[in-house]
């Protein structure tokens, strides 16, 4: 793999204050969440991301930061991503599984396949969404809620050079994750899924230099951590997937009527996509 850094001669004066201006954009965007979700809307998803961003903020430029406000913090955010993450991951799923029934032959479709999938998740989202809304009452939430706003008017001032010098180094680690679980025959499923997760921190940091080194510099190289974090993406979601299809398929041989052939075609059709996916990864160029 070939590595570039980003350069850190300042690209314009308005950009004094990045990481603070980037923690400010992603609180925003979850209060914002928050007012959707209490109005029954669907931001999920965008205020997942936003909290991903955050979380690594508080990790890539961590002298910004209070060290024990910071992993507070960053275990709190954790915790809420991980309640909105059950939603989030269940829409998505339904949506791919009902794609992957469709695109089989009907022959192979034995029995109510798209329908049990779709009933079993429809209402695990809906018992998820509603634990959701449980936790905007709660006590802890109203904790994390106050912690954003201290930390909004908290954050450290960060040289510019040092600002840029993180981005890199956020993007070294991430090719070192990534090399590491590609070693071997086999690979590591863990390792690859820690990579994923390096990545979205260096382009998250990339995103947040991009005041000071220009738009484009910055573009090609988010668009690489992109292509990165997609491929890996891909593999961890069929893993998900296909153990989502063991555990029905398991429980469909015991049903009068049913049996576990089709589930099989889609658990097997998973763990081929995770193993194209691993090839892919090998192949990954930066």
């Amino acid at each position: 793999m070939t590595t570039s850094t980003i350069s850190s001669t300042p690209h314009r004066d308005a950009a004094a204050a990045p990481v603070a201006a980037y923690v400010r954009e992603q609180i925003s965007a979850i209060r914002d969440g928050d007012a959707a979700l209490r109005r029954g809307e669907d931001p999920i998803h965008p205020t997942r991301v936003a909290i991903r961003r955050l979380r690594s903020t508080l990790r890539v430029f961590a002298d910004t930061f209070d060290p024990a406000v910071a992993t507070h913090l960053d275990e709190e955010l954790s915790w809420y991503a991980g309640i909105l993450g059950h939603v989030r991951d269940h829409e998505v799923q339904r949506a791919r599984f009902a794609q992957a029934v469709a695109d089989l032959p009907d022959e192979w479709v034995l029995g109510p396949v798209a329908a049990d999938i779709e009933t079993t998740l429809a209402a695990e989202q809906r018992t998820y969404r509603a634990d959701v809304d449980t936790v905007l009452t709660g006590d802890r939430y109203a904790a994390l809620i106050g912690a954003l706003d201290a930390l909004d008017s908290s954050v450290r001032s960060v040289p510019r050079r040092n600002v840029t010098s993180l981005a890199n180094k956020a993007g070294k680690k991430a090719r070192t994750r990534l090399k590491a679980a590609i070693a071997g025959e086999a690979g590591d499923d863990e390792a690859l899924h820690r990579a994923r997760k390096a990545f979205k921190r260096a382009r998250y940091a990339a995103e947040l230099a991009t005041p000071l080194v220009g738009k484009k510099h910055a573009k090609k190289k988010i668009r690489r951590y992109k292509h990165v974090q997609e491929v890996l993406g891909e593999h961890q979601d069929s893993l998900v997937a296909a153990e989502f299809l063991r555990r029905l398929g398991a429980a469909a041989g015991t049903r009068p009527a049913e049996n576990g052939f089709t589930y099989g075609l889609l658990f097997a059709h998973e763990q081929q996509a995770a193993a194209a996916a691993q090839r892919r990864a090998r192949t990954l160029k930066l």
